[in-house]
């Protein structure tokens, strides 16, 4: 049953991409790392940084959720697949 409170999600899959995304092979299954998403996103690491925590510095807020294990961050693969297909919108838009 969908609701107005739960909308129709289809999930992403890296089969869904239009060029194909460049990993291949994770190196943390169903994780992206913040040199994978800098690498797809042809950015920064520092750039992946500010996404994570923000920019106090202008004033913008974290874009994306990612998880600290040690001290590395992770992206769960919905959340950084969501996140590439808005910036490949945006960047054709």
């Amino acid at each position: 049953m969908i609701t107005v409170n739960s909308p129709n999600q289809v999930p992403l899959k890296p089969e869904d991409f239009d060029p194909p995304l460049k990993r291949k092979e994770p190196s943390v299954p169903g994780y992206w790392t913040v040199k994978e998403l800098a690498e797809e996103l042809e950015v920064s690491r520092r750039y992946v940084h500010y996404l994570i925590t923000g920019n106090p510095k202008n004033r913008l807020p974290p874009q994306v959720k990612a998880y600290k294990a040690d001290s590395v961050y992770l992206f769960a693969d919905e959340d950084a697949l969501a996140y590439i297909q808005k910036t490949r919108l945006r960047r054709n838009a």
